[in-house]
């Protein structure tokens, strides 16, 4: 199959995350798979920059997995601040149109709604092909301007009702689909795809380890994630005293970056935390393993409200699947797959009470065993990446049949 990701993000950019995964998944199968991105951490060269108006295409790209394959075309747009996405919407449809056309595309899978979402569904419809939507969050309450927000949950419920399928990565984003209109006929769980053979214990973290100052044996709990407003981190960074009263030579470190960061830093300058609390910005996906493995426990701090009750951080995934213990908020997105310590998981009614649990586990390395072997156990019965990429393929298959029967129906 020729198949095609569309999205609204970009893709060289953005830190590693499902779209990587499916895409590159499903190319290791045999299929020819093209992306279409939109650059949203493009920086302006000079007044005019007109070549950005022209399409560029990078070839083999591959970020998850070593030996996969994306060709990766990205529409231009005016480099002009409030212009930006407004003429993305035009070049991508121009774009997409000439990809479907041009790299006889056999279905789409699109993760994106505002930039280019009915779009894509529009052209899909047109050239008869099937187009399926991953949902992997709730879009428009991410978007960060509230008054675009109701524009952004119109658009989503247009496009949910609209396409060939639905697949969300977790039953509670199942029902928010069909409550913003999906079909509930349509809709189709697609767990997350985890690369077990890149996540998984006793990876070595020396080079991490010396890179951030860190002596063998010093107690590390460890964050990965983008630095999002909702991460919770600056109450759980206000219980660090506490928890190095209670064991001092304890580290927490920070692997990410984003719009929290400097208030972080601030709140880390006022406790005097310097030496106990390590942002290190964004590193490369290929050495999560590595700062994964470092950690004695890991954290999912999220702030629990109705904005952030369905998010599945996939990176609790990851936490557990390198064995080992976690601790997080109690998101119904994450409970609903990992329900406890049955899973690996030990939940917190929130970030600002979670320092005492960090604590009991770091106390007691039984009960971080018992978890680690659970959590090890039931990632490894789950989330095989070549059986989901497997579970898409074969989605996709069954819809291209589909259009092609109802085309020859209509025929007749």
């Amino acid at each position: 199959m020729n198949i095609l990701f569309v999205h609204e993000v970009d893709w060289l950019a953005k830190v590693v995350f499902d779209i990587h995964f499916l895409a590159e998944g499903v190319s290791l199968l045999g299929h020819q798979i093209y992306a279409i991105d939109y650059e949203d951490s493009w920086s302006r060269k000079g007044f005019f920059n007109l070549n950005r108006l022209k399409t560029s295409q990078i070839e083999g790209v591959s970020r998850a997995y070593e030996g996969a394959s994306v060709c990766l075309r990205r529409p231009g747009f005016l480099q002009i601040p409030g212009l930006s996405r407004v003429s993305a919407f035009i070049t991508h449809y121009r774009e997409i149109g000439k990809t479907i056309r041009e790299k006889a595309i056999d279905a789409i899978v699109i993760y994106s709604v505002p930039t280019n979402g009915l779009q894509t569904v529009h052209l899909a419809k047109k050239f008869n092909i099937p187009v399926v939507f991953r949902s992997i969050d709730m879009l428009n309450m991410l978007v960060p301007y509230a008054p675009l927000r109701p524009i952004t949950r119109l658009l989503e419920k247009r496009v949910y009702a609209a396409v060939d399928a639905v697949l969300p990565n977790t039953p509670q984003y199942a029902k928010y689909v069909v409550r913003m209109g999906a079909a509930e006929s349509k809709v189709r769980l697609l767990p997350f795809p985890l690369d077990t053979k890149l996540f998984r214990p006793l990876v070595d973290c020396s080079e991490v380890r010396q890179k951030w100052g860190i002596e063998e044996g010093t107690p590390v709990i460890v964050f990965i994630g983008t630095l999002f407003d909702f991460s919770g981190l600056d109450e759980f960074i206000r219980q660090m005293p506490q928890v190095v009263r209670e064991i001092p030579e304890a580290k927490l470190l920070i692997v990410g970056d984003g719009p929290q960061r400097a208030k972080l830093e601030q709140i880390i300058r006022d406790l005097g935390l310097e030496k106990q609390v390590i942002i290190t910005g964004f590193q490369p996906y290929r050495t999560m393993p590595e700062y994964t493995n470092l950690a004695t426990v890991c954290i999912n701090t999220f702030v629990v409200n109705e904005t952030t009750m369905d998010i599945f951080p996939a990176k609790i995934l990851q936490y557990v699947a390198c064995g080992k213990a976690t601790v997080a908020t109690a998101l119904r997105g994450i409970t609903t797959l990992l329900p406890g310590e049955s899973h690996g998981v030990v939940y917190s009614a929130s970030s600002a009470e979670m320092g005492g649990e960090v604590i009991a586990l770091l106390k007691s390395p039984e009960r971080r065993q018992r978890l680690e072997e659970a959590g090890l156990h039931q990632i490894r019965e789950k989330y095989s990446p070549e059986k989901i990429a497997r579970e898409l393929e074969t989605i996709l298959e069954e819809l291209i049949k589909e259009k092609q029967s109802d085309s020859r129906t209509r025929r007749a």
